[in-house]
């Protein structure tokens, strides 16, 4: 009952042959089968109508279509007909097509990939041979918010209770500093390790952070004109960075003020890390003859240390031991502890143990394949030898944080001076390691993507400009009863802390380093060659 052999039994021309039909249209719209059926079909009105809400099947009896074939007449294509020749070649470029479309989807997610996750494309290694370590810069950022956080919203309703919480992670800045820095003096060749003196290495250090100190250090004095007199008295100290050295503090009419919390406050940490920096290659030169064991026992020891302060601030029982019972007195050794040398001496010292710790468990000898040793010329990443907590140090850290903050959130108060000096050691160390290593699940998707990478690099002027920030805002749209005003803040002030990041901080940045590829000289260097030159003599005599 085919088509063909109908048109042969009535003796009809032979119709042209057609290898492929789609049942689910129909063969041509109303409007043409009209005009073929008033031309070619004597087919009536009311028959033309039946048939059109029929299937358009080329085995129905009737219809217009059936009576186009039994004339031997083509019926007009409309796209739903196609050659042999066009169906071979269509299914020929079918999946040459899908080919190309997944081709381009892939194509767009290398491209994403590669935005989103720059590190990856770039390889793992740095100029010198050594492993990078930018992931660092990711738990840098998440301190660095959440003591901002801390600052601007102590008091709101339904954060009050944690915020304190917050304020714990300035310790992380000495943990960090220590980790990094020995890291990269453990990792070069022995004799690389003293090729700069003391003051050159201090000045290759404030290369990096004092330019975004002092616009910060201007900004501020610009928003606040009017100072005391003693504040004028303390503002050297401040531009030598040596404002949290001693605890100098006095007493005014509104209460006690002291030099490392006047003007930019939150800069008391760089002071504190100038004199850290000053002993960092001596302990690094010691810790790196050290093995695994003294080292995570020195972590241990750091961290047990932080009670001796929670004995000597809670209750003010150093100054009762002492005899010391004036206010000032108080407020001294209040500031010696939670902004001062003394306070975190213990921490930088347990950032160091920290990356002679990652070294031994983490990396070996670039030529031997052996476990490091202190004459070691090149080491690389061996991730697979770290112990799994380590590797997952990262989720570690974080997940005992948030669940201490959240079960255990008012131990915090009768603990305050162990918990601010170091109480949160043990959470740090996993976390540094943990990105370190970079095979934490929060390290590969999260720490080295880019907005991470972005927010890490404006860490340290996000944190510097945080209550320079607050002034212009709140002075400009006010704070209390401005719920749009408190949303807002913070986004704008990672805006302005990107703008001063990109064209302030990263100018000066390159072009110290522009001048240090060139041997362009300053009068700074040839004053600090002259202070060597005297130490040499006088290390003779």
């Amino acid at each position: 009952s085919s088509p063909q052999k109908c048109l042969e039994a009535r003796g009809a021309p032979h119709a042209p042959a057609m290898s492929q039909v789609r049942t689910n249209s129909s063969i041509a719209s109303k409007h043409t089968h009209q005009t073929l059926l008033d031309e070619d079909s004597p087919t009536s009105d009311e028959e033309h109508d039946d048939s059109s809400d029929q299937d358009d099947s080329l085995d129905q009896p009737a219809g217009p279509t059936s009576s186009i074939l039994r004339l031997g007449v083509e019926p007009p294509h409309d796209g739903d007909y196609t050659s042999d020749e066009d169906s071979n070649q269509q299914a020929e470029e079918q999946p040459l097509n899908q080919s190309r479309r997944r081709q381009r989807v892939a194509s767009a997610l290398q491209g994403f990939c590669d935005f989103m996750y720059p590190l990856s494309k770039r390889g793992g290694a740095a100029r010198s041979g050594s492993v990078r370590l930018e992931a660092l810069d990711a738990p840098r950022w998440i301190a660095s918010i959440q003591i901002v956080c801390y600052h601007m919203y102590e008091h709101e309703p339904g954060f009050s209770r944690y915020a304190t919480w917050f304020a714990m992670w300035t310790q992380l800045f000495f943990m960090l500093s220590g980790f990094v820095l020995s890291y990269a003096e453990m990792v070069k060749p022995p004799k690389k390790g003293q090729s700069l003196s003391v003051l050159q290495y201090l000045r290759r250090r404030l290369t990096v952070i004092y330019p975004a100190f002092m616009f910060s250090l201007v900004l501020k004095i610009a928003v606040h004109p009017r100072n005391t007199a003693f504040e004028w008295k303390v503002l050297p100290l401040h531009v030598l960075l040596l404002q949290s050295w001693f605890p100098i503090c006095t007493v005014e009419p509104w209460g006690a003020s002291c030099a490392p919390w006047l003007f930019n406050g939150e800069s008391w940490f760089l002071s504190v890390l100038v004199l850290y920096w000053l002993m960092l290659r001596p302990l690094a030169q010691f810790f790196r003859t050290k093995g695994v064991c003294f080292c995570y026992a020195t972590v241990c020891l750091a961290w047990v240390f932080c009670l001796a302060f929670q004995w000597a601030g809670h209750q003010n029982r150093l100054a009762d031991v002492i005899g010391c019972k004036e206010a000032l007195c108080i407020n001294q050794i209040m500031v010696a502890i939670r902004a001062g040398p003394i306070g975190y001496a213990h921490v930088f010292v347990a950032g160091v143990a920290s990356a002679r710790i990652f070294i031994l468990t983490a990396m070996r000898d670039a030529q031997t394949l052996e476990p490091p040793a202190p004459d070691s010329a090149r080491l690389e990443l061996d991730a697979e030898r770290a112990p799994m907590f380590l590797t997952y140090g990262c989720i570690i850290g974080y997940v005992v944080y948030v669940a201490v903050v959240l079960f255990l959130t008012d131990i915090i108060q009768p603990y305050y001076y162990f918990f601010h000096t170091g109480g949160l050691l043990p959470v740090m160390f996993f976390i540094l390691i943990g990105a370190a290593i970079g095979r934490d699940p929060l390290t590969v998707w999260l720490f080295r993507c880019k907005p991470m990478l972005v927010l890490g690099r404006i860490s340290y002027m996000q944190y510097l400009m945080q209550h320079i920030v607050f002034e212009w805002v709140k002075t400009a749209f006010g704070w209390q009863g401005h719920p749009y005003v408190k949303w807002g803040f913070v986004p704008f002030l990672l805006m302005f802390s990107y703008i001063c990041q990109r064209f302030v901080e990263r100018p000066y940045t390159e072009y110290q380093r522009m001048r240090a590829e060139k041997g362009i000289r300053g009068c700074d260097d040839d004053f600090i060659d002259f202070v060597d030159r005297k130490c040499a003599r006088c290390k003779k005599c």
